[in-house]
């Protein structure tokens, strides 16, 4: 499966493998399985094919321990996504999606070290075996995102069947669509069809 990556935000663009469904008011999921997991983090740069080749043993080796990544991965998902919309809609976050986005965080901030460079001194990851390391990479675009000014950037797109959340960084802040060649010109279309059937 091909996702899609239009947000500006590694965080953002997990969130948005959750997309508005058939029905109004219900939400589609392109992540399904610990596989769809695993070719989303090979599409975000997360993981290498290698890694992705080694971590689908994991199904078959350990299926409980794919099972547990999987669902910390939707339940950090779901967090976010609740956490983004609330910042959108202008109100306080539910308690327990701020606890569990918290513990993810420490979690993720346990795992980074102090290297030198030829530029100076920088924290990085640490190279870590466990299977949920590749969620920690998540973790801090999040954390970066909500924190700085950008997240006042954040929007949804215009479109009804879309809605993904990106990060408006256009030069006027205009912005109204994940992709123009996707939603802003089905939406053109739209309105180019709808005043032709009103002239005629």
């Amino acid at each position: 499966m091909d996702f899609d990556f239009f947000s500006g935000d590694l965080s953002l663009d997990f969130i948005n493998t959750l997309a508005p469904g058939a029905e109004p008011g219900t939400l589609q999921d392109s992540l399904n399985t610990y596989r769809d997991l695993m070719d989303w983090g090979v599409q975000a740069g997360i993981l290498s094919p290698s890694e992705r080749a080694r971590r689908l043993h994991l199904d078959k080796d350990e299926p409980q321990a794919a099972r547990s990544l999987f669902r910390q991965a939707i339940q950090l998902r779901d967090s976010l996504y609740n956490l983004v919309q609330a910042l959108q809609e202008g109100h306080s976050p539910a308690g327990d999606d701020l606890r569990k986005f918290n513990l993810f965080l420490s979690e993720a901030q346990a795992h980074v070290e102090l290297c030198m460079t030829s530029d100076g001194y920088h924290l990085q990851p640490s190279k870590d075996p466990q299977a949920k390391a590749m969620l920690w990479p998540i973790v801090r675009a999040a954390s970066r995102l909500l924190t700085s000014p950008d997240a006042r950037l954040i929007r949804r797109c215009a479109a009804e069947a879309c809605l993904g959340f990106f990060v408006d960084r256009s030069k006027n802040h205009s912005r109204r669509w994940c992709d123009m060649k996707v939603c802003g010109n089905r939406a053109k279309a739209r309105q180019y069809y709808a005043q032709q059937k009103l002239s005629r």
